[in-house]
């Protein structure tokens, strides 16, 4: 899968403030800034980015690194 299409879905599909993904067509690093995630474990955060990308993560994504921040979080960290 191209990394510019996988982009464009998880950007219709993740209410964000940021998205940043890299990857060569079956890697990626995903690192995404939500409102969404606010009260959420990391594990549910996640689930929510795989919810996202359904089948794609059995057929297409061979691996996903995913860094999921809150508003607040991302502030914080890059203060």
């Amino acid at each position: 899968m191209e990394t510019e299409a996988l982009r464009q879905i998880l950007q219709a599909g993740l209410e964000h403030d940021y998205l940043a993904l890299d990857g060569d067509g079956r890697h990626f690093d995903l690192t995404v800034v939500s409102a969404a995630f606010r009260g959420l474990s990391k594990v549910q955060q996640h689930q929510v980015v795989y919810k996202v990308l359904g089948d794609l993560m059995k057929e297409d994504v061979h691996a996903l690194v995913i860094k999921a921040h809150t508003p607040e979080a991302w502030a914080e960290q890059n203060r």
